[in-house]
């Protein structure tokens, strides 16, 4: 039985790893910025049953231990008792494995397996369960739903408090998992309520600084009289801005930090992107950097015009999320059109600019 508790240790704790792995993987990737309240509370919920799941299956392996010590100490007092016997009568070993079936227990052919059986079983019984008394009821059916479902409820009911229904026995094992059960229960305790209180937090700060901006950007509308589709617009792009980076302003932080780091950074974030230009492609690192540092994100909502077609070409765009749409008007009236995926570009008409000779002064046309 101490074998197949390692069994369980050994296949379940590795799944429990990597769950918090990939959660703290999500944390610095998302932050605590999930979308809505619930979907955070869930991820710490699925944390708190993945433990709940780990301390009722080693309830239940341990309490199947028990039953078994008590069957062997019930067999070595009695001299009709053979414990082989029990496993190789399928009627002994299977039918009349419940208490309740005492009364067929002439068919075992006078064996006392069947009367250890119903002792060890009894929950009034002379032999001490402790904790593991609730699991016997679970041991000897024959329901797969309540032998996975019973060990996670108990679990969680332990957990969650705190083990004060717990009454162990002076067994050294029953005592120490009693106290693994606490001390668990504590340390989940704090870092669910922890965690939902920072992201609580954090997800209220967000939302009542983006109700002053939306109040501030309504006000400015009012004052300058926008008309009704203007205000649209503006309400879309400042919607779908705050979606996308979640109320923080990235450059910000980045324009902040010394310059060796802040070109560190900029030139991790941009350098494959760059170098997806034909000419960026062959320059020398120092170019590389200095054109990474110029490099700022911008955002743009569905349906919003880059630049118009003839209009001066102010800066190169690079794509990295979402798509866009290049048209081109050709002759007799016809319109070419293309689909820009993130990484392709757009805007290298200035590079044609730049190195032109004679150098003139006027933008290129797009």
């Amino acid at each position: 039985m101490t074998i197949l508790l390692v069994i369980f240790l050994s296949q379940f704790l590795p799944k429990v790893y990597h769950s918090l792995c990939l959660m703290r993987r999500m944390r610095k990737v998302t932050g605590y910025i999930f979308g809505s309240i619930w979907w955070g509370f869930g991820l710490n919920l699925i944390a708190y049953l993945i433990a709940s799941h780990v301390a009722g299956g080693c309830w239940y392996v341990l309490a199947t231990q028990r039953v078994v010590t008590c069957l062997q100490q019930r067999c070595e007092r009695s001299a009709r008792c053979d414990i082989s016997s029990s496993c190789s009568k399928v009627v002994c070993s299977t039918q009349y494995l419940s208490p309740a079936n005492m009364l067929k227990m002439s068919r075992c052919g006078g064996n006392s397996t069947l009367m250890t059986k119903s002792f060890c079983f009894d929950p009034d019984g002379i032999f001490q369960y402790g904790i593991y008394e609730p699991a016997l009821p679970v041991i000897s059916s024959n329901s797969l739903a309540v032998k996975i479902l019973y060990p996670i409820f108990w679990g969680l009911l332990n957990l969650s408090s705190f083990g004060n229904e717990l009454s162990p026995t002076s067994n050294p094992l029953e005592v120490v998992f009693s106290i693994c059960i606490v001390l668990g229960g504590l340390l989940l305790f704090t870092l669910l309520i922890g965690n939902i209180q920072v992201f609580l937090h954090v997800v209220m700060a967000n939302r009542k600084k983006l109700q002053l901006r939306r109040r501030d950007i309504e006000w400015w509308m009012r004052r300058r009289q926008l008309p009704s589709g203007l205000r649209q617009r503006v309400r879309h792009f400042e919607t779908q801005t705050w979606d996308t980076m979640g109320g923080e302003e990235e450059m910000k932080w980045i324009e902040e930090l010394p310059d060796g780091l802040r070109r560190d950074i900029k030139r991790y974030l941009c350098l494959d992107l760059i170098k997806k230009v034909p000419l960026f492609d062959s320059l020398d690192d120092l170019i590389l950097d200095n054109i990474c540092d110029r490099v700022k994100p911008l955002d743009y909502s569905k349906d919003e015009k880059i630049i118009r077609e003839g209009d001066p070409v102010l800066r190169m765009v690079f794509v990295v999320s979402g798509r866009v749409k290049r048209s081109q008007g050709l002759s007799k009236g016809k319109i070419a059109t293309s689909i820009l995926e993130p990484g392709g570009f757009l805007g290298d008409e200035l590079l044609s600019w730049c190195l032109r000779r004679p150098f003139i002064d006027r933008l290129p046309a797009s």
